[in-house]
């Protein structure tokens, strides 16, 4: 599940991800364009709508079959099953039901999350943030660290490189984590892929790398809010 954004997330070397967040205002640029489109407006009510009813399925229009095939990823994947002791099928906040003191009530938009069971073990979160101003990256930030297990010293350049619509890159330190710039009317969005094992013991989960990265490079594409 993602976290809140301003909640502490514990990200590697002991630093919250709302310090970091706190020390970087930091605006990303970016060009290019990608054939998917996401409006920020429609994101908040599919975000509003997920609230509301958690069971439905994702409403970002993933394939997640079509591009694990597409990525020369061997298994299949199925919607999280939503137990009370693992990650919903759907999770989502908007700047609609935010607390008034949040980013996303500042900032406008919504971050909808995506599980998936792979066949081979483990999930695959896929995270769709998309912010009417300034950078979704920014507010991203503390969960891209999380998951991409990146060092303080990192995340600066991360945050700050050239991102391309279209083109996915990882994270650095192993490529845990893979993010897309999304082409978006209304604001800015941002797709962030990652895999988890089912021992949470593991360092890392069953796809990384390459494989990552052409995995969330198809998504982003299939992404229709």
């Amino acid at each position: 599940m993602a976290p809140r954004y301003g909640e502490p997330v514990k990200t590697h070397g002991g630093v919250t991800g709302t310090t970091v967040l706190t020390v970087l205002s930091i605006a990303l640029t970016a060009c290019g364009g990608s054939d998917s489109k996401v409006s920020i407006d429609k994101l908040q009510k599919a975000a509003d709508a997920a609230v509301a009813a958690p069971a439905n399925p994702c409403p970002l229009g993933f394939d997640v079959n079509a591009a694990l095939k597409k990525a020369k990823v061997a298994g299949t994947a199925t919607p999280a099953k939503g137990t009370d002791s693992g990650a919903k099928a759907v999770d989502a906040d908007s700047a609609t039901s935010a607390s008034a003191d949040s980013a996303f009530k500042q900032f406008g938009g919504a971050m909808i999350t995506c599980t998936y069971s792979l066949s081979g073990g483990g999930s695959l979160e896929a995270t769709v943030t998309g912010v009417q101003h300034p950078k979704a990256i920014n507010l991203l930030a503390p969960l891209l660290q999380r998951d991409g297990h990146i060092a303080s010293s990192d995340l600066t350049t991360v945050i700050t490189q050239k991102l391309t619509a279209g083109k996915a890159v990882l994270t650095p330190g192993g490529g845990l984590a893979a993010i897309d710039k999304l082409d978006a009317s209304g604001g800015d969005a941002i797709l962030e892929v990652t895999t988890t094992a089912d021992d949470p013991q593991t360092h890392h989960g069953p796809l990384v790398g390459e494989p990552l990265r052409e995995l969330t490079e198809t998504l982003g594409k299939q992404v229709r809010v």
